[in-house]
């Protein structure tokens, strides 16, 4: 019966959809839509209170087995903060104690139940783990990690670059002496509109076979040396969007997805950095393309993996 569940609570969220889905025992993560499945089936001849009770356990007990496979990044695994660190055992047993309950079902028959639970992998997962650094004895490596994010802008000002500050005072002072600001407006939107915008990247790595999914993925140049997510990526933008890139299969439907709509780069890397399988390689031509695009795109870790068709 449990299966069966676990199947239409997944087919009734991606019906028409090409989702990354990895199935682990009685667990399934969506890499896509960023969280995770779980089911846990109570034994049989008992009353539903204590059946549904019974299940829930199991099921937060295949959460947490499932949960000390992902992995953060190439080189983080959340395995070795379990092992290593009371802190951290002690926050992502707290995550999992309060995992949504999504589905209960309880069969008379066999007076047994099934119950079905969701941890999101951004806001549940993620911001549970990193949201202070400085406790975190388990790996020195998660401290550089989310102290390579930008910190949540505490002014607006703070979210512009030098670049754009300048620029912005340059249009206050153009429109200081215009008395038609309407109008100069209009021009300079239609100089905007008549360049190609980009809204997205996607990133074809069909032919990476060695790839492997994280939390955060990272995109690097050929000396390893990193260009995407760190000093680009807010917290809050990272934990909102659950993972640093979207996951999914074929490339028509990647581009209709919100992430990226409507008018995405297409970029297709070759390769991993060496054993760290999770930071892919970008040429320099590949580079070029990624730095020409609107910085708001990797800001807005508006960035999708295609894995194949």
């Amino acid at each position: 019966m449990k299966s069966k569940i676990l199947f239409f609570l997944f087919l009734s969220v991606s019906l028409f959809a090409r989702e990354v889905i990895d199935q682990r025992g009685s667990c399934q993560i969506n890499w896509t839509q960023g969280f995770i499945l779980c089911e846990g089936e109570s034994a049989q001849n008992q009353g539903k209170y204590a059946a549904n009770l019974s299940a829930k356990v199991i099921s937060q007990r295949n959460m947490l087995e499932v949960i000390k496979g992902v992995n953060i990044t190439s080189e983080i695994t959340i395995k070795s903060g379990l092992d290593s660190s009371e802190i951290i055992k002690s926050r992502v047993e707290g995550i999992v104690r309060g995992v949504q309950v999504i589905s209960s079902k309880y069969d008379r028959n066999t007076k047994s139940s099934v119950v079905t639970t969701k941890l999101e992998l951004g806001k549940d997962l993620l911001k549970a783990l990193l949201s202070d650094p400085t406790l975190l004895s388990w790996n020195e490596k998660v401290e550089q990690l989310w102290n390579d994010f930008n910190i949540l802008p505490q002014a607006i000002a703070s979210t512009y670059t030098t670049d754009e500050k300048e620029t912005i005072l340059k249009l206050m002072e153009d429109l200081r002496d215009n008395s038609d600001a309407k109008k100069h407006l209009e021009k300079i939107i239609e100089q905007m509109n008549s360049s190609k915008n980009f809204t997205g990247v996607l990133l074809d790595i069909s032919e990476i076979t060695n790839f492997q999914k994280a939390l955060i993925v990272k995109l690097v140049d050929e000396k390893g040396k990193e260009i995407y997510p760190s000093n680009l990526v807010s917290k809050q933008t990272l934990t909102k969007r659950n993972t640093s890139v979207g996951y999914m299969f074929g490339i028509d439907d990647a581009k209709k997805n919100k992430r990226v709509f409507d008018n995405p780069i297409e970029i297709k890397p070759s390769s991993i950095y060496k054993s760290k399988l999770s930071n892919i390689v970008l040429n320099k031509a590949q580079i070029e393309k990624i730095n020409s695009i609107d910085k708001n795109v990797l800001k807005n870790a508006k960035i999708i993996l295609v894995l194949g068709d």
